[in-house]
């Protein structure tokens, strides 16, 4: 009898666990948050802290389904961004992201990652132009009218007395529209950025004039806050854990660039093919920035930074009516 009961209990604990299993088979695998990530074709330190943590399975870890759409054109990203078809942008522009606020887009910066040190005032590498003030009544390039190419050189050129809305003849063009306008001397000078300077730079086909993000830092005593992460606002609400992972593996992969370049700028490339480059050319131009990566999160120096920014771009015309960065730049 003993025996019995001993052989039945045994078999309904193995026909329970096969319940169990089967159940447990039957069950959707642990689902991952989709986020779709919006990137400028850029070698910034962003880009490159994207593509490593999805090339080594940080955000898969973490449970997050990483997508993402690149763009060439960043107005493109920014149409992208206002028609809800992106949900965090990894190297938006500060100053874009305080225009696209103040037109009513659910924006929220979520971290501040880099200073406008890749942007350059270049020039034609035989042109006598040796400063700001050089450039007044000169032909100026730019590619945008707005943004940190547009921002930061208005911010500079007033600090050296020059009012490029007032002083400057300026035209827009694409970045190597840019660089063959100079060229032909259809242009006297440009403000470029990477990954165009620095080839442009060691082909010997310009030099620098001046740097807008150094002068800005060394008068304001503070950077000028350039490409942020931002993210929808509703977007972020309906998943803050998940965007604060993402923001801690972004920091994390910027924390430790210095140490893993080689990985990094194998990964851009592959993430990012449109950027044409090799490996080696992408770090290249990633060592002279990982430095400046901004460190501090969304702390109240940070926003007062931030809203210092807006109130002069606010006198640059980069924005039409006065924002309040607190309302905006959110601490996860």
């Amino acid at each position: 009898m003993k025996h019995g009961i001993e052989k039945f209990a045994t078999l309904a604990l193995r026909t329970a666990a096969t319940v169990l299993v089967s159940a447990a088979m039957a069950l959707p695998a642990h689902a991952q948050v989709k986020i779709i990530v919006g990137s400028t074709v850029s070698s910034d330190v962003s880009a490159a802290a994207l593509a490593l943590a999805i090339k080594d399975g940080s955000f898969k870890r973490a449970g997050l389904d990483i997508e993402v759409k690149n763009f060439v054109q960043s107005n493109q990203k920014y149409d992208t961004f206002k028609g809800g078809a992106i949900d965090i942008d990894i190297n938006m522009g500060a100053i874009n992201a305080a225009q696209l606020y103040s037109s009513g887009v659910p924006v929220q910066v979520l971290r501040a990652v880099t200073p406008a040190d890749i942007w350059a005032v270049v020039a034609p590498n035989d042109s006598p132009l040796k400063t700001p003030q050089d450039i007044k009544g000169k032909r100026f390039g730019v590619v945008s009218l707005s943004g940190t190419n547009y921002g930061a050189t208005y911010a500079a050129m007033k600090l050296a007395g020059v009012d490029m809305m007032r002083d400057v003849k300026v035209s827009t063009l694409p970045p190597s529209a840019i660089l063959l306008a100079l060229d032909k001397k259809e242009i006297d000078a440009a403000t470029i950025y990477e990954p165009y300077l620095s080839p442009a730079l060691k082909s010997g086909r310009v030099k620098v004039v001046f740097k807008p993000g150094e002068l800005y830092q060394a008068h304001y005593k503070e950077p000028f806050l350039a490409l942020v992460i931002s993210g929808r606002k509703d977007f972020v609400t309906q998943n803050r854990a998940a965007v604060t992972k993402f923001v801690t593996i972004m920091e994390q992969a910027l924390a430790n660039m210095g140490n893993n370049t080689d990985a990094a700028a194998k990964a851009l490339t592959e993430v990012q093919p449109e950027i044409q480059l090799s490996p080696a050319q992408v770090k290249e131009l990633l060592l002279p920035y990982i430095p400046n990566i901004i460190k501090t999160p969304n702390d109240a120096a940070t926003v007062k930074t931030a809203q210092n920014l807006y109130d002069r771009m606010l006198e640059a015309k980069q924005l039409r009516t006065p924002v309040r960065a607190s309302e905006f730049w959110i601490k996860l």
